[in-house]
C-alpha cells in the first residue's frame, strides 16, 4: 500500500505540473500565433493605408493626364485640325499657318487651364505621317527640338503604344526627345479617330517626367529592409531605390493596392525588423504568464498532494475490487467529508449494481418465457365450440366423409398445440399446421374458400419461422378479409427469397385495408379476437419475428379496399437460433 500512495502523490504531482506546463505552452502558441497575426495584420492594415494614399496622389496625376488626352481626342476644334491641315498647307500655306495658330492658341489655353502644365512636360498633337504637330511645353527645362513629331515616331515603343487598346504603360523609358543626360518619363502616345468613321486622323504624346512620381515616393518613410514596387502593366515592375525607379521583381510577402484610374499596381514589402522587435516584447510577456502558470501548477499539486492522495489512493482501490467482481461494503471509505460521501456513494452503486444485475436476469428469462408462453399458446375456447358444433351438425345432417376429415385436422391440430413451446419449425411443418386449420375451416365454409400455395424453390421449405406465425394470418384473412365480403374467397401462399431474405406472401381477395387500418394492426391499436389464437394477431406475430430474428424484419401490409390484402413476412434465409 505504501509503495502505491507514492506512486499516486508522484502522479498527481506529474499531472499538475504536466498539465500547468501544457496549459502554458498553449496559452503561449496560442497567444503567440495571436500576437503575430494581429501585428501582421496591424502591418499590413497601416501600410495599406500609407499606399493607398500614395497611390491615390499619384493617381490623381496621372488621371488629369488622362482626362486631357481624352479631351484631345474628343475635341472638334483639334478634330478639324487633323482633318484638314495638310490639305490646307497643301494648296494655301498661308491659310494652313492660320489653322495651326489657331488650333494652337486653343490647345494651349486648355493646356494652362486644367493644371496639366504640372504633370506633362510636353504635348503633342501630330497628324499621322507626322509632318504637321501642334506642341506645348511646360516651360522650364523642357525645350522645343526640331523634327520632334519624327523622332517620337521612330522611338522604340511608338507603335506598341499607339497600337494599344486604351491606354497602354510600359514604365519608365530614357525621354527621347533629349540628345543627352539620363532623364527618364513616363510616355503616353495614344491614337486621334474620327468621331464619324473611327479612322485614325492623328495622335497624341504626352510625357510625364519620372521625377513626378520619386518626389512624391520619396516623402514615404521606409525603413532599410523595407520596398515600394511600381507595376505599370504585366512584365513592367519597378522597384524605387530611394532616388530612382529601376527594374525589378516583387519580392516577399508584399501588400499591394491598384490605382483606380490608371490600373498601376503599388506593391509594399514591409519591414520585417520592426515586426520582429515588437514581436520581442510581446515574447516577452507572454513568457512571463507562462512562468507564472507553470507557478500555479506546482503549487495546485502540492495542494493535491496533502489533501486528497490518501482517500484517493483508498477510493481507486476500492473501484480495483468492485471491477474485479466484489460488491460487498466497505465502511472505510466513508469519511466524513466530500470524499466520503464519494465512498458512500460506491458502496450504495456497488450493492445496486449487484441487485440490478440479478434482478435483470430474471427479469429477462421471465420476460421471454411469458411472451412465448402468451404468444404461442392461448387457445380460444370458442373455437373448440364452434368447431365441436360444426361436427356435430355434419354428423346429423350429412352423414358425410367430411366428418373424418374435420376431427383428423383438428386431432392433428390440437396434437401440435399441446406438444411443447419449440419457437422455430420448419416452412414445411407451418404448412402443415395451416392446412390441418384450413381444412376445418373449409367445411365450415361449404367450400367457398380456397387455399394455394406457390413455392418458387422446395428448399425454402426447410427454412426456419416462427410456430404458429402463418395460422393467425390465414385466420384473420378468412374472418376480416373474405367472409365480411359475403362471396368465394381466396387465400394465396407465395414463398421465394429476395435478396438475402425469406418472402412469405399471403394474400386474399377479401374485403382490403386503408391505410389507417393497416399502421393500427401494425401498432398493435386493433384489439379484434380471433377463434383460434385469443388476440394472437398480426401485430403480436410481427413483435415474435422481431424478437427471433432481429429489427430488420417482421410483416409489411400492403393492400387495396375492395380487391386484396397481402401480409408479407421477411424473414432470414439462414438463422441458427444458438446465434441468439
Amino acid at each position: 500500500m505504501r509503495t502505491k500512495k507514492h506512486t499516486l502523490r508522484n502522479k498527481i504531482i506529474i499531472w499538475a505540473l504536466g498539465f500547468a506546463l501544457i496549459l502554458a505552452l498553449v496559452v503561449a502558441a496560442v497567444s503567440f500565433s495571436l500576437s503575430l497575426q494581429y501585428l501582421k495584420k496591424n502591418q499590413q492594415q497601416s501600410a495599406l493605408t500609407n499606399i493607398q494614399l500614395l497611390g491615390n496622389e499619384i493617381d490623381d496625376d496621372i488621371r488629369v493626364a488622362m482626362t486631357f488626352a481624352n479631351w484631345i481626342c474628343l475635341d472638334s476644334t483639334l478634330g478639324g485640325y487633323l482633318l484638314n491641315v495638310e490639305n490646307y498647307y497643301d494648296t494655301n500655306e498661308k491659310a494652313g499657318r492660320r489653322l495651326s495658330v489657331t488650333t494652337w492658341d486653343h490647345l494651349n489655353n486648355e493646356y494652362n487651364i486644367v493644371g496639366i502644365r504640372d504633370i506633362v512636360n510636353r504635348t503633342i498633337v501630330s497628324t499621322p505621317s507626322g509632318d504637321q504637330y501642334l506642341q506645348s511645353l511646360s516651360g522650364g527645362d523642357t525645350q522645343s527640338v526640331a523634327d520632334i513629331s519624327h523622332k517620337i515616331m521612330e522611338s522604340e515603343h511608338f507603335s506598341e503604344l499607339l497600337n494599344g487598346k486604351g491606354y497602354t504603360w510600359i514604365g519608365p523609358i530614357q525621354n527621347p526627345l533629349m540628345n543627352s543626360g539620363n532623364e527618364l518619363i513616363i510616355p503616353i502616345i495614344k491614337s486621334v479617330q474620327s468621331a464619324s468613321s473611327y479612322e485614325m486622323i492623328g495622335w497624341i504624346y504626352m510625357d510625364i517626367p519620372v521625377s513626378r512620381l520619386t518626389s512624391k515616393i520619396k516623402s514615404f518613410n521606409m525603413e532599410e529592409d523595407e520596398a515600394l514596387f511600381i507595376t505599370f502593366s504585366e512584365g513592367n515592375t519597378f522597384k524605387f531605390d530611394g532616388e530612382n525607379l529601376v527594374r525589378a521583381d516583387k519580392q516577399g510577402d508584399v501588400i499591394s493596392y491598384i490605382l483606380p484610374n490608371s490600373g498601376w499596381e503599388i506593391s509594399y514589402l514591409p519591414s520585417a525588423k520592426a515586426l520582429q522587435n515588437r514581436m520581442n516584447y510581446y515574447g516577452l510577456v507572454i513568457f512571463m504568464i507562462v512562468q507564472i502558470i507553470v507557478l500555479a501548477g506546482a503549487l495546485l499539486s502540492v495542494i493535491l498532494h496533502k489533501t486528497i492522495t490518501g482517500p484517493v489512493s483508498q477510493i481507486v482501490d476500492r473501484l480495483d475490487l468492485i471491477g474485479a467482481g466484489d460488491f460487498s461494503r466497505d465502511e472505510k471509505i466513508e469519511w466524513d467529508n466530500e470524499l466520503g460521501d464519494i465512498g458512500t456513494g460506491i458502496n450504495n452503486l456497488a450493492a445496486n449494481v449487484s441487485a440490478l444485475m440479478e434482478k435483470r436476469l430474471l427479469d429477462e428469462k421471465a420476460k421471454q418465457d411469458l411472451e412465448y408462453r402468451v404468444l404461442q399458446s392461448q387457445i380460444n375456447p370458442h373455437f373448440l365450440y364452434n368447431t365441436l358444433n360444426t361436427i356435430k351438425w355434419m354428423a346429423t345432417i350429412q352423414g358425410s366423409d367430411g366428418i373424418a376429415d374435420m376431427s383428423t385436422a383438428l386431432s392433428r391440430l390440437m396434437k401440435n398445440i399441446a406438444k411443447g413451446t419449440e419457437n422455430l419449425i420448419t416452412l414445411r411443418d407451418e404448412f402443415a399446421l395451416v392446412d390441418d386449420y384450413f381444412t376445418i375451416m373449409k367445411y365450415r365454409y361449404g367450400g367457398t374458400i380456397s387455399l394455394e400455395y406457390i413455392t418458387d424453390d422446395e428448399a425454402l421449405l426447410d427454412k426456419k419461422i416462427n410456430r404458429f406465425s402463418l395460422q393467425p394470418i390465414v385466420e384473420n384473412a378468412i374472418f376480416h378479409g373474405i367472409e365480411p365480403k359475403g362471396t368465394s374467397g381466396k387465400i394465396v401462399i407465395h414463398t421465394y427469397q429476395k435478396e438475402d431474405k425469406l418472402m412469405i406472401e399471403v394474400t386474399d381477395n377479401g374485403i382490403g385495408m386503408s391505410e389507417e387500418t393497416i399502421k393500427s394492426v401494425l401498432n398493435g391499436e386493433s384489439n379484434t379476437s380471433t377463434e383460434f389464437f385469443k388476440q394472437v394477431g398480426t401485430y403480436n406475430v410481427n413483435q415474435r419475428i422481431k424478437y427471433t430474428f432481429g429489427e430488420a424484419y417482421g410483416i409489411e401490409i400492403t393492400s387495396k379496399l375492395g380487391e386484396y390484402t397481402t401480409m408479407r413476412f421477411v424473414l432470414p434465409m439462414d438463422y441458427e437460433e444458438d446465434k441468439k
